[in-house]
């Protein structure tokens, strides 16, 4: 999972539960209990919400580096630019 280092644990916790919810879900759905199978959907896309989260957080964390790896190639002081930025 593309997650920061981090977040790794908690991104296997709710990766394990989402497969237990999508799986409940299924039995519900065989055995024609459509609202017991919708509502295991319903905590599954909470884990999805919840994945996708962590993983736009690597995200903008990468895009930081990027910028910050940027700006030590071309030789600015990245202090001048936080100082300038708090003004």
């Amino acid at each position: 999972m593309n997650v920061l280092e981090q977040d790794r644990e908690l991104a296997e916790k709710i990766w394990g539960c989402g497969c237990i919810y999508l799986d409940r879900a299924r039995v519900a759905w065989v055995a024609g209990q459509f609202d017991e199978a919708e509502r295991w959907m319903t905590e599954f896309q909470r884990c999805k919400r919840d994945l996708d989260e962590l993983i736009r957080k690597k995200e903008r964390h990468d895009e930081l580096m990027r910028i910050v790896e940027t700006i030590r190639e071309r030789d600015i002081d990245i202090a001048i630019v936080l100082r300038k930025g708090n003004e």
